[in-house]
């Protein structure tokens, strides 16, 4: 591992809620912080974040207690450093096209490693709870892991 590592919003929620995949995460998590590794995520990861967890109180997954508590956990986390500018719109729009991808959200936290990975002149590890999206990309794509239950 590199000193950075990305991580997909359903990682980061599984840290924060309890839900299947949870106790993945925060093993994850646990070797994040063993390690002193820095989470880059794109810049909006924040919003995102705090909408899935305002989604999950409205639907009752949580209580609104729980989602504010684990929006503070969210905001206490010091080794987070939020990416964005033209070299990130630039890379997340050409891997979503190459990729194939819908939507520039899943684009835009692989162009985060990407680009980290560029700059540190090492991997940077992307980790997603999304089946889906890792199965969708191509196979030079080996810098994404699969957070599994």
């Amino acid at each position: 591992m590199s000193g950075y590592i990305c991580l997909d919003s359903s990682v980061l929620v599984k840290l924060l809620t309890w839900e299947d995949g949870s106790d993945a995460a925060a093993e994850l998590m646990e070797n994040i912080a063993a390690n002193e590794l820095y989470v880059v995520l794109p810049s909006f990861a924040w919003a995102e974040i705090g909408s899935v967890l305002r989604q999950k109180a409205l639907r009752k997954e949580i209580t609104v207690e729980e989602a504010e508590e684990s929006w503070r956990i969210f905001r206490r986390l010091r080794n987070i450093t939020y990416m964005d500018g033209e070299e990130m719109i630039d890379a997340a729009w050409r891997i979503s096209t190459e990729e194939k991808l819908s939507t520039l959200y899943d684009a835009s936290y692989l162009a985060a490693a990407e680009i980290t990975a560029k700059e540190t002149k090492s991997i940077c590890e992307f980790w997603t709870a999304d089946k889906r999206l890792v199965n969708s990309l191509s196979e030079k794509k080996q810098f994404v892991k699969l957070l599994e239950s």
